[in-house]
């Protein structure tokens, strides 16, 4: 009786094994797929790859500039695509009448991810509703990096609507090659307005094709503004109802000063002049024909290009001081952008420590903040200073939501005071009489 007991245990512990084991062969580790789901019909394969990766999203980046001529956006655009691998980039050329072009494209609802904008177009964009207001994206410690004459470009009331892709002070550019010809000295980087003068008649000299001149600026709003910034004026009342060329004392001296190194001394080329030797601004200082002219860090890159001969000062210093402009250049994000996370990525990128190095190493522009260490750039050449030393008092290019309409209208008169077709007084209240219609509608 007992060993039957005994068998019929062993013969249960055995088949209890054997189905205990048959149990764990249908079992699936946890985080694994078995060799065919519950669901899978008899016979039918499942596949024993891992799943895909979802490709890359391709966010457009608008920008006057073409991409494939400037290395500064190609090293930025890979050097993101190598951080973010989830983001491919691609730019986008508006080569002309930029900001009109884009707001037609965003009014048609072509809308960029990002997009490049000029600091005098912010106000317009952003009263528009045309720009997301970046305040909620940008951290405090990117906002209090910011430079003040920066952080004011970027905001509208208050509202920060754009991140700064560089800022652009004002400096003189000073062919040294004419300057060794004519056995003149480089003055000091303390020298006066008085001296300045000086050296650009003494630097105009030939007729026809021997003719040379001893300064010149293009007849661009902000190259104009450059110099009435150095004598401490400006171009908008506080309330932005009206200009102030005629009011402002400081901006009439200005006006007649550069009106008289056009008609009295005569050192500046006409426009037809400057012209013969090419399209661009600084075509004629890179002639050598052309002794003294503004320019910003990336006039720089244009000259060593060329070979140029240059080197390069403060703005003359007028009652004491050296007073610059700067400008401003940013990215913004469209208000009905897809995707505003994905497009900040982007914007933190180009606006941020990095992509602000690449402009500042390949001299496309001076950092907004304060984070780039801009050490090495003022080591690298004697000169270099003078960008950095400008940031801390440069007067920023004015800016008014209609005022791409001014400055249209202010060109077209400039032209005549250049020409000498009108005194200053003459172009200021003209100015002034037009600008009551164009600020306030």
């Amino acid at each position: 009786m007992r060993k039957a007991i005994v068998k019929t245990f062993s013969i249960v512990l055995i088949l209890g094994m054997i189905f205990g084991l048959a149990a764990c062969g249908n079992q699936t580790t946890p985080g694994t797929e078995s060799s065919q789901s519950a669901t899978s019909k008899p016979g039918q394969s499942v596949s024993s790859e891992p799943p895909k990766q979802s490709e890359p999203v391709t966010l457009k980046v608008y920008t006057w500039w073409d991409i494939t001529k400037y290395e500064h956006l190609q090293t930025m655009k890979n050097d993101f695509e190598a951080k973010n691998q989830d983001i491919k980039l691609e730019f986008v050329t508006v080569p002309s009448k930029y900001a009109d072009t884009m707001i037609t494209k965003l009014a048609g609802g072509e809308i960029p991810d990002v997009m490049m904008l000029a600091m005098d177009q912010i106000p317009r964009y952003a009263l528009s509703g045309l720009l997301l207001p970046l305040d909620d994206l940008a951290s405090q410690e990117y906002k209090d990096a910011l430079y003040p004459v920066v952080k004011n470009a970027l905001t509208v009331n208050g509202v920060m609507y754009a991140a700064a892709r560089d800022v652009t002070p004002k400096v003189m550019y000073l062919n040294t090659k004419m300057f060794r010809d004519a056995g003149i000295p480089i003055p000091a980087d303390t020298w006066t307005l008085e001296e300045f003068t000086d050296l650009a008649r003494k630097l105009t000299k030939g007729s026809g094709a021997d003719a040379q001149w001893g300064y010149y600026w293009k007849n661009y709003t902000d190259q104009t503004f450059a110099l009435i910034a150095a004598f401490g004026g400006r171009l908008y009342s506080d309330d932005g109802k009206t200009s102030v060329l005629s009011t402002d004392e400081n901006t009439m001296k200005a006006l007649k000063y550069m009106y008289d190194l056009c008609n009295t001394y005569k050192v500046c080329p006409t426009a037809a002049q400057a012209a013969q030797f090419g399209d661009n601004e600084f075509a004629a200082f890179m002639a050598n024909k052309v002794a003294m002219q503004i320019g910003a860090l990336s006039t720089a890159s244009t000259f060593d290009a060329n070979n140029v001969e240059y080197t390069i000062l403060p703005i003359p210093y007028i009652n004491g001081r050296s007073q610059t402009s700067s400008f401003v250049n940013a990215w913004v994000i469209p208000k009905t952008a897809k995707n505003p996370e994905l497009s900040w990525r982007v914007v933190e990128f180009l606006s941020g420590k990095e992509g602000q190095q690449i402009a500042l190493d390949m001299k496309f522009g001076l950092p907004a903040s304060n984070l780039v260490d801009t050490t090495a750039f003022v080591n690298e050449k004697p000169y270099n200073k003078y960008f950095v030393d400008a940031l801390e008092n440069a007067i920023p290019f004015p800016v008014h939501i209609n005022g791409s309409g001014f400055q249209t209208m202010f060109k077209k008169e400039c032209e005549a005071l250049w020409a000498g077709a009108i005194t200053p007084e003459e172009f200021a209240k003209r100015v002034d009489e037009q600008s009551v219609d164009i600020l306030n509608k």
